[in-house]
């Protein structure tokens, strides 16, 4: 019940895109093959200890495959991205994800809509060498194409923090607490609400381009949703905060500049600091309990702790606790894909500054100068 884009590890440019298509799953064998892949993904690429999955064949399916929408992106007939959609009513989902996802919850943003749809997207993920491709773009897409085909208002996915910066950009928002799913570790519950063009806008949602072009678009649902969820909100939505902004809430949890207690910042001055932070920086909320990070995973981002108290689950004696703001832990994913050596939970309410892997690289080929400081930083920690 996850979302996953891979960071390349490779420096190989992509080739030709007219090769690349974009089709649904429909014979046993087209299924296998994203089976399989999604099996490559999670269990080998990431490490990822999943029950249920087929080790034997190589294969990671689940219950909800029998009635959804599987899609693929092929190149020379080879899988190198896919996506899974259900749309259904209320009761098509299983109970566990209706309140997982709280999917009651926007029941009250309808107004005659007695029984509407909603969509789920999951298992999306991209092979390494293809992250410069259109693959994504075309399944995010397609994904949007068939919400609005099905007249659907929400629709929903889950993901890793290292990729709430993707999502939200897409058009996604973050409107609840988070959830643990075995395997998949701790998932942020994401919505996109399809009718909200002007928040496509807002964000530079590449999903604009065919927003854009649609006629009559009702929008009392979405000024329920607004009004009703996300208004008073304490959710920072990394698109929509300015650096100004975001700089002084990370000024106000730590309680002093950041460039003096946040060590990977060491080196930069306070305007790169800015430009970095609000480049690949997200702010998230953890409840008592979460596990943070999972011992034997690969990290993708740089955590630091902003506010509260943190406790390794690995390491009893002595006991290894994070409680100074401004303190990094688990494995460094910003610029390496190093593996947690420990299961770290939240002891109490905590804020964390999750610095995404995913976004670096972009930060790294628009301000190299100041991502070199970063690395540099980073190696001297070793």
């Amino acid at each position: 019940m996850t979302t996953t884009i891979l960071k390349s590890m490779t420096t190989t440019p992509e080739t030709s895109e007219s090769t690349i298509k974009l089709g649904i799953a429909v014979t046993p064998e087209e299924k296998r093959q994203i089976y399989h892949f999604r099996y490559q993904t999670y269990i080998e690429e990431m490490s990822k200890n999943i029950t249920g999955a087929d080790h034997v064949n190589e294969l990671l399916h689940d219950e909800l495959d029998e009635w959804a929408l599987l899609l693929y992106v092929k190149k020379n007939e080879e899988v190198i991205a896919t996506a899974r959609v259900n749309i259904g009513a209320l009761t098509d989902f299983p109970a566990k994800l209706v309140d997982i996802l709280s999917l009651n919850l926007f029941q009250r943003c309808y107004i005659q809509n007695d029984n509407p749809k909603f969509s789920y997207c999951a298992k999306l993920m991209v092979a390494p060498p293809h992250r410069s491709s259109p693959a994504l773009y075309l399944l995010i897409a397609k994904c949007y194409e068939l919400s609005v085909d099905h007249q659907v208002e929400f629709g929903y996915t889950a993901c890793n923090f290292h990729l709430l910066r993707l999502y939200e950009q897409m058009g996604f928002h973050r409107y609840k607490e988070n959830f643990y799913d075995s395997g998949y570790g701790l998932l942020s519950p994401i919505v996109l609400a399809v009718n909200d063009i002007q928040h496509l806008r807002t964000v530079h949602s590449p999903l604009f381009r065919a927003a854009r072009k649609r006629k009559e678009v009702n929008t009392q649902v979405v000024e329920a949703f607004h009004e009703k969820i996300t208004k008073d909100s304490p959710i920072v939505n990394s698109q929509i905060v300015t650096e100004e902004e975001l700089w002084f809430i990370v000024c106000n949890f730590l309680q002093h500049p950041p460039t003096e207690v946040i060590t990977i910042l060491h080196g930069l001055s306070e305007t790169e600091a800015k430009k970095f932070i609000h480049s690949c920086g997200s702010i998230v909320q953890c409840n008592t309990g979460d596990i943070i990070t999972n011992q034997g995973e690969i990290s993708y981002s740089y955590d630091i702790l902003l506010t509260g108290k943190l406790k390794s689950l690995t390491f009893h004696h002595p006991i290894k606790e994070y409680t100074i703001s401004g303190q990094h832990f688990g494995a460094n994913g910003l610029t390496e894909h190093n593996k947690h050596t420990e299961d770290i939970k939240a002891v109490d309410a905590v804020e964390i500054l999750v610095l995404s892997g995913m976004a670096f690289p972009r930060f790294f080929h628009s301000h190299p100068d100041i991502a070199h400081k970063i690395v540099r930083t980073l190696s001297n920690l070793r």
